[in-house]
């Protein structure tokens, strides 16, 4: 479900894993399909999926699943809101058609996302 976020935070205890291997699961909820092209698709991203290890909210930042971590898990929540914040002082509109391009530019070329826009 986290893989599902647009932005994504934790606190400096979090732990993250991906179980499908160990748990003997091929795929489930869309978890490998969605993990690799918020990170890529590199050693470390094959060595979480493949091993189904524990990995810390230091990791996750290092290979970019989240974008930054609280100083604690007391603020959490306070960091959220001010991300919250910053996101909704700005034009609905444009977060959303931004939202948009950048969902489509995911899957598809330069020309095709600037297209897309037009």
């Amino acid at each position: 479900m986290t893989c599902c976020a647009d932005v994504r935070i934790c606190s400096p205890n979090t732990v993250f894993s991906i179980r499908e291997a160990r748990l003997g699961l091929a795929a489930d909820v869309g978890t490998l399909q969605r993990f690799p092209k918020l990170v890529g698709f590199g050693s470390r991203v094959r060595e979480l999926c493949f091993t189904g290890e524990d990995f810390s909210s230091e990791d996750a930042l290092n290979i970019g699943f989240v974008s930054r971590i609280s100083k604690s898990e007391s603020q959490l929540f306070e960091e959220a809101n001010k991300i919250i914040a910053k996101i909704i002082a700005n034009s609905p509109v444009a977060v959303t058609v931004t939202k948009s391009s950048l969902n489509y530019s995911r899957d598809h070329t330069v020309r095709e996302g600037l297209d897309h826009v037009a």
